[in-house]
């Protein structure tokens, strides 16, 4: 089956859905190419909190929004393109009169937004929309709706990216019932979101595997930053659940599988539980840059070291925060308003936080990095863009809370604004003129393989060696076991008919390899990046780095 089009978007999150909107109201045919049905798919929707952050600075307040982009570049430590900084700060204001304007309804607190200090922030410019990034979606959807030039393929895996002289100009892939697809485009926006699914313990729906970096990489696209990811401690039984930075304020009493408290022993001599997890409500990620760190550490250590439940996490209890005993707290990270919020969240999923303790451990939530995009949120390939998590630069060693949604909004628009542009003077052209990658693909798609056992073997290695604590050791067991699964899959039995879970397996090594071999080079800890063996900033590393083309 052969289609033709301006712009080709791969995705169905928050990224993806903004761009198809940017490039139709530009005057291009789009079609949205989507492994599931855009409601469904990627990490926007995905229903792992209480709410969703959006970060956007007052205009009508001097100086904020230059205080938006002075937070980004703060928390990048260096890592963070300037250019692309100030774009979304500078933008960020716009998307949310945008968002408002489709149906999207923001916390409201007395006459005005209701805005906290989230992660990393020196000011309070945190907006709040309740339900995760579900409300985005379905007004994005409402606004798809209205635009005949958009056509969804919802179910769509989209294996490479097609190349003549000129540059990216479509993509190839099967529908879920068989059938070859080839979309032939003026040009692409990737927007597949990111790679968490590499890990055992992640917050990112299945279809989130990392598609987007290995086609991009594989096309000859620049990859940067990919060492550093968003790694948080979240509930995860009875259910799975984001464990929001503000809710440390309350003092939870952590206790190992034998009801032992282990975060006493696990700190550094003069450092105490409660002034860790006062430093950690300002942040929900994983960061070396502060003592909030030792609560990650301590807690991976219980878990890997055997101590840990039979569902692979510590026990967190909070039935002391109850509303007056919060109410009572004094608060600078938004807990008087948001545990009300988290509690009647938790109750509604299936958990009493009042009631009994419930199990939480180490997640891998967002990627920091991704295909290296410029202002015009092209990549270094002629006519590919990116977006949303799949995109890298907008964000460094640490990402502000409520970064990710406000940058799908802000980047989405502008690559499918300028993927449209690209569409313009570059028209699509027929199958015949396009270059196939080499038929590495085709063959691993023939592959039979016992692909959920080495899945869950690369999970789980990638889940020890590459989540909270890294070092040399390690991350070349996490390379030395890519190299062999990627080897076992490429010689396993031939078949006839096409097995997409091999395909799936063969994005998560990619992944696995690209950000392995990102965190084995920076040798130093920095940000999200932390190396047991390098526990300290090396001003010499004080940039980023970009994939290595011959991994």
């Amino acid at each position: 089956m052969e289609y033709t089009t301006d712009v080709l978007v791969i995705g169905g999150g928050g990224a993806a859905c903004r761009a198809a909107l940017a490039a139709a109201d530009a005057g291009a045919r789009v079609l949205l190419a989507s492994k599931r049905p855009p409601a469904k798919a990627g990490a926007t929707s995905y229903p792992v909190a209480e709410m969703a952050g959006y970060n956007a600075g007052d205009p009508a307040v001097c100086g904020d929004v230059e205080k938006h982009y002075s937070d980004i570049l703060e928390a990048g430590q260096g890592m963070a393109d300037p250019q692309l900084a100030a774009i979304l700060a500078a933008r960020a204001p716009q998307t949310i009169r945008r968002l408002e304007a489709w149906g999207v309804p923001f916390e409201k607190e007395d006459d005005g937004y209701y805005v906290f200090k989230s992660c990393f922030s020196n000011s309070p410019r945190t907006h709040v929309i309740r339900g995760h990034g579900e409300p985005i979606i379905r007004a994005m959807m409402r606004q798809i709706a209205l635009r005949s030039q958009i056509t969804i393929l919802d179910d769509a895996v989209i294996l490479g990216l097609l190349q003549n002289g000129d540059g990216c100009c479509g993509a190839w892939g099967y529908r879920t019932d068989g059938t070859r697809l080839t979309i032939c485009a003026g040009a692409v926006v990737l927007a597949t979101g990111g790679g968490s699914q590499i890990f055992e313990k992640n917050l990112n729906p299945a279809d989130v595997t990392g598609d987007g970096y290995r086609m991009a990489f594989e096309a000859g696209a620049e990859l940067v930053n990919m060492e550093f990811m968003q790694i948080g401690i979240g509930f995860s039984h009875p259910v799975t659940n984001i464990f929001n930075g503000y809710i440390w304020e309350g003092k939870p009493i952590l206790r190992n599988a034998c009801g032992q408290e282990f975060l006493p022993a696990a700190l550094p001599e003069g450092i105490t539980g409660a002034e860790v997890m006062h430093e950690h409500r300002r942040h929900f990620p994983f960061s070396t840059s502060d003592n909030a760190k030792y609560l990650e550490i301590a807690i991976q250590r219980e878990i890997s070291e055997g101590r840990g439940t039979k569902n692979g996490g510590v026990l967190a209890d909070l039935r002391h925060m109850e509303d007056a005993w919060v109410a009572a707290l004094p608060d600078d990270c938004g807990i008087h308003h948001m545990w009300p919020i988290a509690r009647q969240h938790m109750l509604e999923k299936g958990a009493d936080l009042l009631k009994s303790p419930v199990e939480i451990c180490c997640f891998a939530h967002a990627v920091n990095g991704g295909v290296r995009i410029d202002q015009n949120a092209g990549s270094t390939v002629p006519g590919l863009y990116a977006a949303g998590e799949t995109a890298g630069g907008p964000h460094g060693a640490d990402r502000l809370g409520g970064n990710m949604m406000v940058t799908c909004q802000v980047f989405g628009k502008i690559a499918g604004t300028n993927a449209a542009k690209w569409a313009g003077i570059h028209r699509p052209q027929t199958e015949s003129t396009a270059m196939y990658p080499d038929d590495r693909l085709w063959e691993i798609l023939h592959r039979k393989a016992d692909t959920q056992g080495l899945i869950h073997e690369l999970q789980s290695v990638n889940q020890h060696h590459l989540l909270i604590s890294r070092n040399e050791a390690g991350l070349m067991q996490v390379l030395g076991t890519v190299e062999r699964i990627g080897r076992q899959l490429a010689e396993s039995p031939r078949q006839d008919a096409i097995n997409m879970e091999a395909f799936r397996l063969y994005c998560l090594i990619t992944a696995s390899r690209l950000m392995g071999e990102a965190a084995l080079r920076r040798q130093e800890s920095r940000g999200a990046h932390y190396r047991e063996d390098y526990p300290i900033v090396n001003p010499k590393l004080d940039r980023p780095m970009f994939s290595d083309q011959s991994i």
